[in-house]
């Protein structure tokens, strides 16, 4: 017989006599309960049959009031309901034979306790002298003294009866419950000592296999004996010593081609390390480069721009007018040189040095910016909606130089439209915070959205809007840096929406129930 089995036994069986013996804890506390209620009642019965006798003695002393006589009659109907009351209660017929007699008693009291009243009422108007009705009540009270005490005695007898039966029914759940648990202790041995049998065989079988294979010996099997539990363990440890045998071959070979790889890879580390090391230099070497080429740039271009307009000033009614055109082109030349060198050393800057972690107010900067655009043109009428309480956790500057140039975006391909609109905004997409900037300008279409971040990629003519391509770059690698994603939608003559999140510490200030809560309408 299986392990699991025999523990089904022992459960399922262990389970029904803690079912028998809870039903008979059960029936215990009811029989307790029902002597408890029978024992509380002669009690009661005891204590109203004393308070009866007292309220006769009160009738007799104080002049055979009739307000004594009343309470007397009360208590007397108190007792008479009180025993009635104690039949269902009390089962055997001991018991009940008391009763009876009680009642009995209980109702010859009262005949008697009549007569005491009509013997008084007859003195009162000398139908009987006082001799003959002194004698009359002696005789009486003799009586009904006689029925109290016989009342109060059956009653006592009633308390006895219901004790007794307390213990008796304590002392059956008593030795119900001891042959009960010893029963089950008994069973519970046998089972434990048949199952500590077999199991003390079966790890003593597996304990000589495990000393086996720590010898090396990975063919050692173990006996199969019955069909238990131990028998297919042991079925499985010798399967897994025969795998173990045939893959300790294959493990020396893989740990061999293991310290080969090692060593491959450590040289490829010493190498990657060496090329770390290069690019490093490289990069120092390609900033100083850039921050060289940008100064040496910048006198020559100078020089050219300065020196045209001299000619223009000094010589231009003397040049002709093709001359003059190309003066002109030198001077816009070298300003949009000036304009490349620029912004190749701000994206160069951008993914370089300490990014500081603060806490950026976005609507604040918008704010900012906005004022500065409207300042260079005074003149144009731009319809502005900033959300209050937009913030993010960042760089400020960095995050300044992203919002530079999607407003300064969004303010030039604004420049040709009426009733010209600039939206800044948040929405949640997909769990992330989204900062969008929006507005219904020239837009553009969007097979070509993938150069926007290219650097030098522009998607509109020099003569429709000036610009040299490298602020959507930068801003690009800004929010990278942040460890964020920039995207754009637009379409042509329809308006573009750049949006951008900012991961880390991101945070939006103020809540909104859709996108046109809580913004600020600021009219350019």
């Amino acid at each position: 017989m299986k392990i699991r089995t025999r523990l089904k036994i022992m459960t399922t069986a262990s389970c029904a006599l803690i079912l028998v013996m809870a039903l008979l804890l059960y029936w215990s506390r009811e029989r307790i309960a029902t002597a408890t209620k029978a024992s509380d009642m002669a009690s009661e019965i005891v204590f109203s049959s004393f308070e009866r006798a007292l309220l006769r003695g009160d009738y007799l002393r104080n002049g055979y009031q009739q307000r004594s006589r009343d309470q007397w009659f009360a208590k007397q109907a108190e007792v008479s309901h009180l025993i009635r009351k104690a039949f269902p209660v009390f089962q055997t017929d001991d018991s009940r034979k008391i009763l009876s007699d009680m009642l009995k008693d209980n109702e010859e009291c009262a005949v008697i306790f009549r007569q005491v009243v009509a013997n008084r009422e007859s003195l009162v108007k000398a139908e009987r002298s006082a001799a003959e009705a002194s004698a009359i009540e002696n005789r009486l009270v003799r009586a009904l003294l006689l029925k109290t005490s016989n009342a109060i005695s059956n009653t006592r007898r009633l308390q006895v009866e219901s004790r007794r039966l307390i213990a008796s029914t304590e002392q059956t759940a008593l030795l119900i419950s001891l042959f009960k648990i010893a029963f089950l202790a008994l069973f519970v041995l046998m089972i434990g000592c048949s199952i500590g049998r077999l199991i003390g065989k079966g790890i003593a079988n597996l304990q000589q296999g495990a000393a086996a294979i720590s010898r090396g010996d990975f063919r050692h099997a173990i006996p199969l004996e019955g069909g238990g539990e131990f028998a297919e363990v042991a079925e499985a440890f010798n399967t897994m010593t025969g795998k173990l045998a045939a893959s300790h071959a294959s493990l020396e070979l893989e740990i061999e081609a293991g310290r080969r790889t090692a060593d491959q890879i450590a040289g490829l580390n010493r190498e990657l390390t060496q090329t770390v090391s290069q690019l490093q230099g490289a990069n120092q070497e390609l900033e100083a480069f850039a921050y060289s080429v940008s100064h040496d740039l910048r006198a020559p271009l100078r020089a050219m721009g300065g020196f045209s307009r001299a000619l223009l000033e000094d010589f231009g009614d003397r040049l002709e007018a093709e001359a003059r055109d190309y003066l002109n082109e030198i001077i816009t030349g070298a300003g949009h040189m000036a304009q490349l060198i620029d912004g190749l050393l701000t994206l160069s800057r951008s993914t370089h040095g300490e990014l500081r972690r603060d806490r950026v107010d976005l609507s604040g900067l918008s704010q900012r910016i906005r004022r500065e655009l409207e300042r260079l043109e005074p003149e144009r009428r731009v319809q502005w909606l900033i959300e209050p309480g937009l913030s993010a956790q960042g760089d400020e500057r960095m995050i300044e130089i992203v919002l530079r140039n999607l407003l300064g975006n969004a303010w030039k391909y604004t420049g040709n439209t009426q009733g010209a609109a600039i939206r800044v905004y948040s929405e949640t997409e997909e769990g992330e915070l989204l900062f969008r900037v929006a507005d219904n300008g020239a837009g553009f279409n969007m097979a070509h959205a993938a150069k926007l971040f290219q650097p030098f990629q522009r998607l509109h003519r020099q003569d429709e809007f000036t610009g040299i391509g490298i602020g959507l770059a930068t801003a690009q690698r800004i929010v990278h840096r942040h460890g964020g994603v920039i995207k754009a939608t637009g379409a042509p003559r329809a308006g573009a929406t750049f949006s951008f999140s900012l991961p880390c510490g991101e945070h939006k200030g103020a809540t909104h129930a859709n996108d046109e809560k809580g913004e600020v309408d600021t009219p350019g």
